[in-house]
């Protein structure tokens, strides 16, 4: 224990005595004694120290801001995985007189609102949405079939992820045929009053004035020809 204390000590004054002469000597007691001056005891003698390396510290390298942002921007561009219209599905057929159509849809991960993104849904080709919600409902849609899109973009409009376009065909009831199958059903109501059974005035007018005429298209129900007499009794 003692050496080791000993040898503390005169590491200790290594260090910090770098450049300084070092001497060992006995006190009156027999110790060994480590000290700097010479005159401090008798039959003083020099202590070889080597010299301690220097240790130069190194900057850590610094990374290219070019080849940060790159990889920033890669992260980024790759941070959706899957993007899904869930309905309506992919060729289906929606039946609504109002020409209303719900388009559902989702992305994993979660979308990244606080980055300025958010999703923009077209029909046709046309924007008809952008939000953060993963539902949005259209109205008044015409009759046929229709192409649904949808995308995520980021706050500098670039595109982060598109999902697979959706197409869908719309039957909707037109009022044209519904006046065209009244008049095919021999129903003379075609007012829009649903209390109004009559026929409407311009009807009543003709009819009175036995001037009424069925359009052109309209298809008129026919008698049954009669049946043949009986045969005679010869």
């Amino acid at each position: 224990m003692r050496y080791f204390f000993i040898a503390s000590i005169f590491i200790t004054l290594c260090m910090c005595c770098a450049h300084a002469d070092i001497y060992t000597c006995k006190d009156s007691d027999g110790k060994t004694v480590y000290t700097d001056s010479p005159d401090a005891c008798k039959d003083a003698e020099e202590v070889k120290v080597d010299t301690l390396p220097t240790l130069i510290p190194t900057k850590p390298l610094a990374t290219s801001p070019r080849t940060s942002t790159s990889n920033n921007t890669l992260a980024e561009k790759n941070s959706y995985t899957a993007l899904t219209i869930t309905s309506p599905s992919n060729d289906s057929v929606i039946r609504d007189n109002q020409g209303n159509v719900t388009i559902n849809f989702q992305v994993s991960p979660n979308l990244k609102t606080r980055s300025g993104h958010e999703f923009v849904v077209t029909l046709d080709g046309t924007q008809v949405y952008n939000g953060t919600s993963t539902i949005t409902a259209l109205k008044n849609v015409d009759r046929g079939t229709h192409t649904i899109g949808l995308k995520v973009v980021a706050a500098d409009g670039s595109t982060k992820i598109s999902a697979t376009p959706v197409k869908f065909t719309l039957n909707r009831f037109s009022a044209l045929q519904n006046q065209e199958n009244r008049f095919n059903d021999g129903d003379p109501d075609i007012d829009n009053d649903p209390k109004n059974n009559d026929l409407d005035d311009d009807a009543d007018q003709d009819l009175n004035n036995n001037t009424f005429s069925f359009p052109t298209n309209t298809k008129l129900p026919t008698r049954p020809p009669p049946p043949p007499p009986p045969p005679s009794n010869p």
